[in-house]
């Protein structure tokens, strides 16, 4: 699996910000920045997209826990790629690029057993 993009739409102190790792071979993409920079943000950003957003999260406090959104783009192992969004809800929070609600195992294909306790532990 490769990460295409990640757009952090209303996640921490982001509204609007996009990280894009699209290239012409696939590579090491390293973040680095100073203190407060939102390195820490943007990785709990990525888990968000893949995984969903935890029942509590740090990440609210600039825009309310029904407003956070996170979207992104990944390419599978075989070149298929999915593009999607993930808002902070109970049910149906995988949602398409057009909005509309995409079943859970949408990502299962992208994500071939990296659970998300194998990703938190990488």
């Amino acid at each position: 699996m490769r990460i295409k993009r990640l757009e952090l739409k209303a996640f921490g102190p982001f509204t609007g910000s996009t990280l894009d790792f699209q290239g012409e071979r696939p590579g090491l993409h390293i973040i680095y920045g100073p203190n407060e920079a939102g390195k820490s943000s943007s990785l709990r950003g990525l888990k968000a997209l893949l995984y969903g957003f935890p029942e509590r999260t740090p990440d609210s406090f600039r825009h309310a826990n029904e407003n956070l959104l996170v979207a992104g783009c990944l390419q599978a192992d075989d070149g298929r790629e999915i593009c999607f969004q993930r808002r902070k809800r109970r049910k149906a929070d995988i949602l398409d690029a057009a909005g509309n609600p995409l079943d859970d195992q949408a990502l299962s294909a992208f994500l071939p057993g990296i659970d998300q306790g194998l990703f938190e532990s990488l």
